[in-house]
């Protein structure tokens, strides 16, 4: 048995525990074992009670969890505003075999196959063998398939009373939906099945002024008999499927294509496209299963919410990603399925290091939904693009009513945003987007901070006031420190950009930004060299989640190691035990960064032992499947014990080393300035090999002693701890900004 952390990855992929406090589950069997020895594949032979920890399947336009009545579509919501949430469609592709619904002689095995995105039940029968899988097609996207085999165990006995084998199977697609006014299912035969459609439309808009009309949905399925038949000998494979679209049309020709598509090519082309996926990158653990399985199951559940990159009818627009994926989003528990700063903080940096595609898909949906972030800075009387602390399908705020606070005071998310785009620009240089939107992106942001600083005559620094830092036990407050530094990058970044864009599309004076961004108040406490979290703060008072830590990580904010070691120390100390999954891999990647291993790992351990993956400690739950706290614990690996740093201006790897119980961290396929480089750390030797590099940017590594000139297929061994520097020429001439914020609260560096 692989125990408690292979058992509670469920969460994260399939196996959970049943609620028990996490003293009790690590001293007795979990409610359902993981037998699997394959680190990307999880087995058990009994289901969880809660069906909240059932794993799901997903492909960016449709999701589902397993067994679950309820389908999920990529930007369709219902409800005004803070109501607006996933819209539930009825699951017309839940099939259920009746040996896994009754009590039986058989003991049914589940299966998740994160490398192949396919979820498996097979039964052992006693004439036969029943193997279902059920998938979420990666190439026709609009489908989720279920494929039934039926295999005969025994010769043909002409003296049975039954030749014939059968299966009993069962639709459950659950009740009407509430969200979605659906007209009358309407039957057809197409090559000569009978195929099911029903159209509707959502029943609330989330916004009047930006949503004037409902959303449509239409839906084609299989019909599906109460059993199947097969002879006594030979194979058999069943296809059912279902279609989702918001165009008819599309939905239907969808699905006669997989209904006239052979069952196992059918199969090979959704293989295919994960394939696909897992040979541009990953992350690989040797040495530790239950590690190596927890980070394949959360690239598993980011790709499943993610869109395709190559399908059968052109894609949909995207609508982001919510800390609780495609999946999940009808409830308040599952955060509606709105974008927050989990998206762009806490999601975004790993995925971007690997899939920059899938960050520009992220970023995308923030120019998509600007103008409204414009309209939301008019409304509150300043300039720029202000983004709403939650958004969905239209991008106005969508915050719940219960949470008038973080509404109103949580502006860091159009900070964290404008970070995001900082990183992709560092490691993509991307002018076409910097064209497409991108300098104006940059620039409102700016604009924003800009308009909501205002000059203190007494300190002589500029203040923000009324705002609400990452920690939400603390409201309304002035110059959160954490605010404050975003949103001083945000200006900084403005300015560096528009030497970028000067020659296409700006012609404005840029430099007030820098003076402003300088000139911010940073809380900082001399004597005892650390960040009050912000103007005001009462030493001792405890914070809900990671803050002033993030300045050091993900921000890389130049401090001194003093400093950065007090602000570690200090919050740790007044961190509430109830507070989310991700705030301990911040802890632990600073530790790691200042080379205490010790502390690091203790922090590492802290940051999913409790949780994989519920967004608080057990035996509270919150969220499921939260991809903020995955997110985080892929930052504590990628950028913690592999060292990787992004700067403007280059790249970075310092102390890499082997996260805890592991012979080799791998991470293949990291995308820099075009080229596609691996760092191999193993407990023997670091090393960094080329792939490809991109002619326009050549590359330079610093190995510890001498600089080399990356070329395709060179292997570099890295010696010591580094800084390894990893530096292209200068993009266009333009300079990279300061990035100090009140430097007067701050001792000299390396003092």
């Amino acid at each position: 048995m692989l125990g408690v952390l292979a058992a509670a990855a469920l969460v994260v992929v399939l196996l959970a525990t049943k609620g028990a406090s996490l003293a009790v589950v690590e001293n007795l069997s979990t409610e359902t074992d993981d037998v699997s020895k394959d680190p990307h594949v999880f087995s058990t032979y009994s289901l969880p009670s809660d069906d909240r920890f059932m794993p799901s399947i997903g492909n960016g336009h449709v999701a589902t969890n397993m067994f679950s009545d309820t389908v999920y579509m990529n930007g369709l919501y219902n409800g005004f505003k803070g109501e607006s949430h996933r819209a539930r469609i009825p699951s017309w592709a839940n099939i259920r075999l009746n040996s896994t619904l009754t009590q039986n002689p058989y003991s049914p095995m589940y299966n998740l196959d994160t490398k192949h995105g396919v979820f498996t039940v097979t039964v052992d029968r006693e004439r036969s063998v029943v193997t279902q899988r059920i998938y979420a097609h990666r190439f026709y996207t609009r489908a989720i398939v279920n494929q039934i085999q039926v295999a005969s165990k025994h010769r043909p006995d002409p003296n049975f009373l039954h030749p014939e084998i059968w299966i009993a199977i069962k639709l459950m697609p659950g009740p009407t939906s509430v969200d979605i006014a659906f007209e009358d299912p309407i039957p057809e035969i197409i090559d000569g099945r009978t195929v099911w459609s029903v159209c509707g439309q959502t029943k609330v808009s989330e916004d009047q002024t930006y949503q004037p009309l409902p959303l449509d949905v239409c839906a084609y399925w299989t019909s599906v008999p109460d059993h199947l038949v097969v002879p006594q000998h030979g194979t058999r494979v069943f296809t059912f499927a279902m279609t989702v679209d918001k165009n008819k049309t599309i939905a239907r020709h969808e699905l006669i294509k997989v209904l006239q598509t052979d069952g196992e090519e059918l199969f090979e082309k959704h293989v295919e496209q994960w394939q696909r996926l897992y040979q541009q990158a990953g992350v690989h653990i040797e040495g530790n299963l239950k590690l190596a399985k927890i980070v394949n199951g959360i690239w598993y559940y980011y790709l499943s919410s993610l869109p395709a990159e190559v399908s059968h009818q052109p894609l949909d627009r995207f609508f982001g990603l919510s800390p609780t994926g495609l999946a999940r989003g009808g409830t308040f528990d599952d955060y509606e399925g709105h974008n927050f700063w989990d998206t762009e903080t806490w999601m975004y940096p790993s995925i971007l290091l690997l899939y920059p595609q899938y960050a520009h898909a992220l970023l995308q949906y923030r120019l998509e939904t600007a103008y409204v972030a414009a309209h939301l800075a008019r409304s509150t009387g300043h300039k720029g693009y202000r983004f709403p602390w939650e958004s969905a399908y239209t991008g106005t705020e969508v915050t719940q009513p219960c949470c008038p606070e973080v509404a109103e005071f949580e502006q860091h998310v159009s900070g964290c945003i404008s970070f995001a785009a900082r990183q992709y620009l560092a490691t993509t240089r991307d002018e076409d987007w910097l064209k497409q939107g991108g300098c104006s992106l940059v620039t409102n942001i700016a604009d924003f901070w800009a308009s909501r600083a205002v000059i203190n005559y007494t300190s002589g620094f500029y203040d923000i006031e009324n705002v609400m830092g990452p920690d939400e036990d603390h409201s309304n407050v002035t110059n959160s420190a954490f605010t404050n530094v975003v949103a001083g990058y945000s200006m900084y970044l403005a300015q560096y950009v528009a030497c970028l864009c000067k020659d296409y599309y700006m012609s404005r004076e840029p430099e007030h930004y820098a003076d402003i961004a300088w000139s911010l108040a940073l809380p900082y406490d001399a004597d005892l060299d650390y960040h009050p979290q912000y103007t005001g703060y009462a030493r001792g008072e405890g914070i809900k989640q990671a803050d002033v830590v993030l300045l050091g990580f993900p921000l890389q904010y130049p401090m001194n190691e003093s400093t950065r070691m007090n602000d570690l120390s200090y919050y740790e100390s007044v961190t509430r035990s109830s507070g989310p999954a991700m705030t301990w891999s911040m802890h632990a990647v600073g530790h790691l960064r200042l080379g205490d291993r010790q502390h690091a790992e203790k922090m590492f351990n802290k940051s999913y032992k409790a949780y994989v993956w519920t967004e608080l400690r057990r035996p509270d739950v919150g969220a499921v499947n939260f991809h903020t706290g995955m997110g985080g614990f892929l930052q504590a690996l990628m950028f913690g014990y592999a060292g990787v740093s992004v700067y403007l201006d280059r790249l970075e790897i310092n102390r890499p080393q082997l996260p805890p119980q592991t012979t080799r961290l791998k991470i293949r396929g990291m995308k820099y300035l075009g080229a596609n480089l691996t760092l191999d750390i193993d407990e023997n030797d670091i090393s960094l090999t080329a792939t490809s590099i991109d002619d326009n940017w050549p590359l330079l590594i610093n190995n510890g002693k001498y600089n080399v000139t990356l070329v395709p297929g060179l292997t570099v061994t890295l010696s010591g701890d580094g800084p390894f520097t990893i530096r292209s020429k200068q993009w266009k001439d333009c300079k990279v900004p300061a990035d100090v914020i009140g430097q007067s609260y701050l001792r000299p560096i390396g003092t």
